[in-house]
């Protein structure tokens, strides 16, 4: 049975998270703290993964709905939606890096191990493999 607003809207926590199921995938997630949030589960390659597609009630139940469409359309296609999302992140810190000095250096690392390193406005991407090899160059340098 597919969700309603007045179900989302009076849900309510309890003592453990609860998951409300809307259908293809789509469930609303309510903490034990009252927090409430949209998820997409869906299998690619497959495994198993969750998509994040808000926090209610920022994120009304008709927009969820449409966010879960467009990563079925994704999926389709044969592309991961959370690739595209970490795409579309990373085109829009590079936007905001583009306003700043050229002498800002920046480092981040993601849970599979690339490494992105920033300077100015300029970015290089390195695998897992390829950061490891820097960090045992470093280690060699500063010893």
């Amino acid at each position: 049975m597919p969700l309603t607003a007045e179900l989302v809207r009076d849900a309510k926590p309890a003592a453990k998270e609860i998951k409300i199921f809307d259908g293809g995938g789509l469930f609303l997630l309510i903490s034990t703290s009252g927090g409430k949030w949209w998820r997409f589960r869906y299998d690619f390659n497959g495994k198993e993964n969750l998509l994040s597609l808000g926090v209610y009630p920022a994120v009304g139940l008709d927009e969820a709905r449409q966010k879960r469409d467009e990563a079925r359309q994704l999926l389709a296609q044969g592309i991961d939606p959370a690739i595209v999302r970490r795409e579309e992140k990373s085109r829009a810190r590079a936007a905001a890096l583009q306003t700043k000095d050229a002498s800002t250096v920046r480092v981040s690392a993601s849970i599979d191990g690339t490494l992105e390193i920033w300077k100015g406005r300029a970015m290089m991407c390195l695998t897992a493999e390829e950061a490891r090899a820097v960090q045992a160059l470093l280690v060699k340098l500063t010893t």
